[in-house]
């Protein structure tokens, strides 16, 4: 009887040691987009403290959207949310990723103004977030956005370009929540 119990508690410590491990940060799934089959990718998150997920944003923008407690996307004076990219050309550094990323952006908002800003270290461990200031004077519900593009994995170690995006009418709505923001890249 002492031999099963010591497999049994050896077996379950095993199986939470694997559990530990395995987890992936990038989840995949398949969606259906207009009468056919397309894959959708999010990331294990936690909203920062005093931001939840809007449940009903995410899936209507298949993108997911965190706001303030007690808004939601309609109301909210800031917003976050997270876009998941396969990472396809493993030579395309992360900083090309974001200047391509950027450039689009530059040549789809004409008047955009996009600035650099400092590298936000993750607790994880893995690469920094790469920052970015926009402002967008033509884009009246996007007029300021602060965009971060990380690198994370799933479980089978495949990577993903993360683009993470706090985005407002109102600069100072952002200013407020920058913090919020920043502990939110840190974490993940």
């Amino acid at each position: 009887m002492r031999r099963r119990r010591v497999f049994g508690t050896v077996f379950a410590f095993a199986l939470l040691a694997c559990a530990g491990t395995a987890r992936a940060e990038v989840q995949k799934f398949i969606i259906n987009c207009g009468g056919k089959l397309c894959p959708y990718f999010q990331i294990t998150l936690t909203p920062p403290h005093g931001w939840v997920l809007d449940a009903r944003a995410t899936w209507h923008n298949k993108v997911q959207m965190m706001v303030p407690k007690g808004t939601d996307f309609a109301s909210a004076p800031a917003l976050i949310y997270v876009q998941v990219f396969v990472h396809r050309d493993k030579r395309q550094t992360l900083a090309d990723f974001a200047r391509a990323s950027n450039d689009r952006w530059r040549a789809h908002v004409k008047d955009a103004k996009i600035s650099a800003l400092p590298m936000v270290k993750r607790a994880n461990g893995k690469p920094g977030f790469l920052r970015f200031a926009f402002e967008n004077p033509s884009k009246k519900e996007q007029a300021y956005e602060l965009g971060a593009f990380g690198i994370d994995t799933d479980k089978d170690g495949n990577e993903f370009v993360l683009d993470v995006v706090m985005t407002g009418a109102d600069k100072a709505a952002l200013d407020r929540a920058e913090k919020d923001y920043i502990a939110f890249l840190q974490a993940h």
